[in-house]
């Protein structure tokens, strides 16, 4: 709303796409978290990122079970960047709170204070992990009874789970590193592809609208940056 549209694109690739940090710089770290080169832990790792975000980078393995993985990397040196910056903003808020009779009413110290706080824990990717099972357990078995149709059922009559949360791998999971099941979907910009694989574009917006006002009104623990590089639309809408 504040923003121009050309800054709006700019910042919408650290969603997904923002420069990757080479896999040398990462791979000492991913040793350290894994107790073991990432190549010996899994039957197959590919040092080729998915994608790279503002703080993590996400990579493609294969467990010796066969199962499809996905590892989500913190960026090596990050934290100390994310602390110098919040220290930048609490001498700013500091000086607006004292200096600006007009933004004082918003109280910017305090809002530093909280987003700080909330920026911490998201550097913390075990938290991630438990919020990830925390909301996976609240949507077990949960339908979308008024979009449900004879499409949502397979042939032994089991119901297909409408909201599909990342199985996570706690055995992998550190501060530093989020192991999680792969799943294969079309990313939440890609709207052609969404037409062109014929998903019903209604009924998967009446889905997540509905999951978001389960997760605030029923649950009170909310996925609270549903951004398109963090929702996928699955087969079977």
């Amino acid at each position: 709303d504040l923003l121009e549209p050309e800054w709006i694109a700019e910042f919408g690739k650290l969603q997904d796409r923002a420069p990757a940090v080479p896999y040398g710089q990462v791979r000492e770290q991913l040793v350290a978290d894994l107790g073991a080169p990432p190549e010996e832990v899994f039957a197959e790792f590919d040092p080729e990122p998915l994608a790279a975000a503002s703080i993590a980078q996400v990579y493609r393995a294969r467990t010796h079970e066969g199962e499809e993985a996905v590892l989500k990397v913190r960026r090596p040196g990050i934290r100390p960047i994310v602390e110098a910056d919040l220290r930048l903003m609490a001498r700013i808020a500091q000086v607006l709170e004292s200096e600006s009779p007009e933004l004082r009413a918003f109280r910017p110290q305090q809002v530093v204070r909280r987003f700080a706080r909330t920026l911490r824990n998201e550097l913390d990717f075990v938290a991630e992990c438990r919020n990830a099972s925390r909301i996976a357990a609240s949507f077990e078995g949960w339908r979308d009874d008024e979009a449900a149709d004879a499409s949502d059922t397979d042939p032994a009559g089991e119901s297909e789970p409408v909201v599909v949360i990342p199985r996570v791998y706690w055995q992998w999971c550190t501060e530093s590193l989020c192991v999680q099941e792969r799943i294969e979907g079309i990313a939440g910009r890609k709207v052609d592809e969404l037409d062109a694989a014929g998903l019903d574009l209604r009924l998967l917006a009446r889905r997540g609208a509905r999951a978001v006002l389960k997760m605030i009104l029923e649950d009170g623990f909310f996925h609270a940056d549903p951004h398109p590089g963090n929702v996928f639309y699955l087969p079977g809408n």
